[in-house]
């Protein structure tokens, strides 16, 4: 039998044809799978793009650093997360802006905010400097700083190196009193971030709470110049200036323009702004008002501690018996903060409380007893043997109380330190031994700081050495010291009927001496340089 050939009565073919209407179907289903996977990928792109959009834009607004602009950059990390909630840089940097508006501005519903999102982010495993600079921030608030500062070591050992870190590291060692070294970190800091207002504020204030006023002021100017519209540098730097004795009417216009923003003010910028009215109703002799600006400023923000310390001041000022207890209080609320201890006792001593001021410089010791400073080869010393500041403060207040011998052993710890207090520790040594009528020993330290050149910078240690060359019987070199002295007198704004008296006064102890010719040259030459 002839094999068939699959026709008509033969037998089929095994392979079924494809029909065309189900290759049409299988193609369109690979159209549509292809079409959404198009649409997926260009949707996945698009959101990052969002994302990416979002994310840059708070970061700038964060930079800014007033309220409203970390406001707006957590607006717009609420609209990142809708699009993606797994953002986890975008989850650290929500932690750390809300712990600014917490700790800085002292906003407390941004607490729960802050370590919410600082959870999120770790859970997440975001590697950037916000989520390690928060996490830091929220320890030493957390009274915990020697754990925050272990903490940052380690992530220094793991190479982790940011300005977001050196800030963190700089707050860290302030609340640890390492004062020196916070220093350097926060320098570290500003010189990366040179853009930000954010960190030579914190560095200016810093050093306004150690009372160096005018690098206070150098690094708030730094700050305005990065931002001139932002609002904390543009008060404390008000602030820093009125301690400096200066910027009277630039620190009065500064509160008349916060008072018209004051909607845009948080606690912590309202109660500086209460705090820098009371400093300039201080420097213009106002206490009461000073007083009543200082705790309304308190009524806002109670940590603001220089407020308490304006009050204190006011008290002090008005010989007020409550002023030790309000010094205390505002030490309590800043320990580690010098400016309070150092500026406060000449205040308590002046105000006739020279037990209190040395009760306010014992606690000063008690807090820094135990930091350590280093030291050439490797070593470290105790930073109270560097601390030459705190030894004539000391020293001062001693020789006050008439324990002479106590304050003769705070100037020679003074000089020992060879700090920045040197000159002012000689002269105060100096003067003690004349008070004893030792002038062989006095000499030498004032000659030091009082050179003939007339290059000293101390009016009053060529005043003393006018004293001591009298009391030798050397009445021509006596005069031009005093001569010299009157110069830096009159150069530093002393006024012309105060440099007056002290020019008759010269003439009668010269006249008395039974020197009337040189008193005679004295008198002329002295009217000449107050003409």
């Amino acid at each position: 039998m002839a094999a068939t050939d699959g026709n008509h009565g033969g037998q089929r073919d095994w392979r079924r044809r494809e029909s065309l209407p189900s290759a049409l179907l299988q193609v369109g289903v690979v159209a549509v799978l292809l079409a959404g996977a198009v649409t997926y990928v260009v949707h996945r792109g698009s959101v990052r793009q969002q994302v990416e959009a979002r994310m840059k834009a708070a970061r700038t607004l964060a930079q800014r650093d007033n309220p409203a602009d970390l406001s707006k950059a957590l607006t717009e990390l609420d609209a990142l997360f809708q699009l993606d909630g797994e953002a986890r840089d975008a989850q650290a940097l929500a932690a750390e802006v809300n712990t600014r508006l917490w700790l800085e501005h002292r906003q407390p519903e941004a607490e729960a905010r802050a370590r919410e999102h600082l959870a999120r982010a770790e859970a997440l495993d975001s590697r950037s400097g916000e989520r390690y600079g928060a996490r830091a921030m929220v320890l030493v608030a957390e009274g915990k700083a020697a754990e925050a500062e272990k903490y940052l070591e380690e992530l220094k050992t793991q190479g982790a190196k940011s300005p977001k870190l050196a800030l963190a590291e700089a707050q860290t060692l302030l609340a640890r009193g390492r004062l020196s070294d916070a220093r350097q970190a926060f320098s570290r800091a500003s010189e990366t971030a040179w853009r930000e207002p954010r960190y030579p504020v914190a560095h200016g204030e810093a050093l306004l709470d150690e009372g160096m006023y005018a690098q206070a002021a150098e690094a708030l100017k730094k700050a305005t110049a990065a931002n001139p519209d932002h609002l904390r540098a543009r008060l404390s730097l008000a602030l820093a200036r009125l301690y400096q004795g200066e910027g009277r009417d630039e620190a009065a216009k500064t509160v008349s323009d916060m008072k018209a923003r004051e909607a845009e003010l948080t606690p912590a910028l309202k109660a500086r702004a209460s705090t820098v009215r009371a400093a300039l109703a201080l420097a213009e002799g106002r206490t009461d008002e000073a007083r009543k600006d200082a705790e309304e400023a308190l009524a806002t923000s109670p940590d603001e501690h220089h407020a308490l310390f304006i009050r204190a001041r006011a008290l002090a000022l008005n010989k007020d018996p409550g002023a030790r207890a309000a010094f205390q209080e505002a030490v309590a609320k800043r320990r580690t903060a010098p400016l309070l201890y150092l500026d406060g006792a000449p205040a308590l001593q002046q105000a006739g409380d020279g037990e209190g001021a040395l009760a306010l410089l014992d606690g000063y010791e008690a807090v820094f007893r135990d930091v350590q400073v280093p030291a050439p080869e490797g070593k470290t010393v105790a930073a109270l043997e560097r601390d030459d500041r705190y030894w004539l403060a000391r020293g001062r207040v001693l020789e006050a109380l008439a324990r002479a011998d106590d304050a003769m052993a705070a100037y020679d710890r003074a000089l020992a330190a060879k700090g920045v207090s040197m000159a002012r520790a000689q002269y105060a040594k100096a003067s003690l031994l004349m008070a004893r009528k030792d002038y062989d020993a006095a000499r030498p330290l004032l000659v030091e700081v009082a050179p003939e050149n007339g290059m000293g910078s101390m009016p009053e240690a060529y005043e003393a050495l006018g004293d001591l060359l009298f009391a030798k019987g050397e009445f021509a070199n006596g005069c031009q010291s005093y001569f010299l002295g009157m110069s830096r007198f009159r150069l530093q704004g002393m006024p012309r009927e105060t440099l007056k008296e002290k020019v008759s006064n010269v003439e009668q102890r010269l006249v008395a001496a039974g020197q009337s010719s040189i008193a005679k040259a004295w008198r002329t030459e002295a009217e000449a340089l107050l003409q």
